[in-house]
């Protein structure tokens, strides 16, 4: 397909498409293009034939002159665009319907370079792999390397054994007696301690102690756990004769000595493979206990120590061990967890706020055919950076919704809520900003029927807050406020 322009003649300016393979042009009226013109016109003049090649022109007539862009043209020649053909004195301008662009510069696409990079990557990591292979002796633990760093452990362990019975030559010097006591820092001597303080597994009291009062128990009760990087009896000495207790032996001094280089990750991965091969090897357990409680996991090394107390005979020094420990950890959690009574009133404004309430949102929902009202308080509690709290503490939320009637006080409510109280964890593994969520929901009819047995309908009037770590009050909220001066709602477990 292209296109022909009249240049000349009684058709000068006037374009025509050709769409036809093969076009005949003369004065003939048979022919596809007649053109008018005089003798210099012959009835078939030219042809322009349309080829896989290209347009070509071809002279019809070799009487008659058929010329392109100025030369005679005798026998078929393929026209370009915009090529100027003269048929018997009318000239044409030729014109192919997409011109021939620009022949533009081959680009080498994203492929090539791609290609080049992979290459070079490939060829690198070769010449990484040859310079490993020619050096590879020097990468290897020689087994002098080795034999040092066992001999270095071992050191450690007999030096840290000397430590323990030079312990155990000194306690057993003592009156007796004097191993039921422990000292605990900041606490007084045994002959000036007070009695001891019981401790409450009841619900938090409705009142909180003075601020003063709490820190005192804290400077008594708030200190890091009892070191025991020494044992506290003299162990026997453990027999070679049987490999496996060799080999556990001798990973035992790994164990250890990867723990003195705080590789705590490792020292629990050797401990683990000591307690797959011989679960009965006892100071394993031991190691395993001492190295939990010094990362401050009680709950567990409490449990480690309980499993070495079944594992151990019950004349073995061992188990007595394990008793004494298992003691100690236990009334720790009960100091740590202890009850705390004042008869000074709660003022919201002097609670401690240890751990404190960081926001309180409540929205209502809209109702449907089985829920007359709902609303949902969302809240977030975080711990305060600069004070100083029990780290194995429980953290609770209580919240209690309260409704009203006009002539009567807020009391709480009878509607459907979230059971308190919400438990948090402990302070140790508080993260910043831990979300709460409580529901308040009044089923369709609910409303009739308090009104039938209190005489009054009662509607939603507001909630308060309070958070306990362990049964410590640290902070309140009340909306409105004065629900603060209302005794605190402990829900009783057994109502329904």
């Amino acid at each position: 397909m292209y296109r022909l322009v009249f240049q000349s003649g009684r058709h000068e300016g006037k374009r025509i498409v050709v769409r036809q393979a093969l076009t005949v042009a003369g004065r003939d009226p048979g022919c596809h293009l007649v053109l008018d013109g005089d003798e210099r016109m012959a009835p078939r003049h030219a042809s322009l034939e349309e080829r896989g090649t290209g347009i070509y022109l071809s002279p019809l007539s070799p009487d008659h002159a058929v010329r392109r862009n100025g030369d005679p043209v005798t026998g078929a020649v393929r026209l370009a665009h915009n090529d100027e053909i003269d048929l018997g004195g009318i000239r044409l301008v030729f014109q192919e319907l997409i011109a021939p662009q620009a022949r533009l510069r081959p680009s080498t696409g994203l492929m090539q370079p791609v290609t080049i990079l992979a290459a070079a990557a490939i060829l690198a990591v070769e010449v990484l792999l040859l310079a490993y292979l020619v050096d590879w002796p020097a990468h290897l633990l020689r087994p002098a390397i080795e034999s040092a760093d066992l001999a270095f452990a071992e050191a450690h362990r007999a030096a840290r054994e000397a430590e323990a019975q030079a312990l155990a030559k000194q306690k057993a010097e003592t009156p007796a007696g004097a191993d039921s006591i422990v000292s605990l820092p900041g606490t007084a001597s045994a002959s000036t301690s007070a009695p001891p303080v019981a401790v409450s597994t009841g619900p938090a009291p409705a009142v909180a102690a003075a601020p003063e009062e709490i820190l005192q128990v804290l400077e008594v009760a708030d200190f890091p756990p009892a070191d025991t990087n020494t044992t506290l009896v003299d162990l026997p000495p453990v027999s070679a004769a049987d490999p496996r207790i060799e080999e556990a032996q001798r990973l035992l001094a790994q164990a250890v000595a990867a723990a003195d280089f705080a590789d705590y990750a490792g020292a629990y991965r050797i401990l683990d493979q000591i307690h797959q091969l011989e679960p009965g090897f006892l100071p394993a357990h031991v190691e395993h206990a001492r190295l939990l409680e010094a990362r401050g996991d009680l709950d567990a090394a409490r449990q480690r120590w309980g499993l070495l107390l079944g594992l151990a005979a019950p004349d073995s020094p061992y188990r007595r061990q394990a008793q004494e420990q298992t003691r100690r950890l236990d009334d720790l959690r009960a100091l740590q967890t202890r009850l705390i009574q004042s008869p000074a009133p709660m003022d919201p404004d002097r609670l401690p706020r240890g751990i404190r309430l960081v926001s309180a949102d409540i929205q209502r929902l809209p109702a449907d055919a089985d829920v007359a009202e709902m609303r949902i308080l969302n809240g977030a509690v975080e711990v305060s950076p600069e004070e100083r709290l029990f780290q194995d503490a429980l953290v609770q939320v209580f919240v209690t919704f309260y409704d009203h009637a006009p002539d009567q006080e807020p009391r709480p409510t009878r509607a459907i809520t979230t059971p308190s109280p919400i438990v948090l964890g402990a302070v140790s593994r508080m993260r910043p900003g831990t979300a709460f969520e409580a529901t308040y929901v009044v089923p369709q009819g609910a409303r009739n029927v308090e009104a039938r047995t209190g005489g009054t309908p009662l509607s939603y009037y507001g909630y308060t807050i309070h958070v306990f770590a362990g049964q410590i009050l640290q902070d309140a909220v009340g909306k409105p406020r004065k629900l603060l001066n209302l005794p605190i709602h402990f829900p009783d477990p057994a109502q329904d």
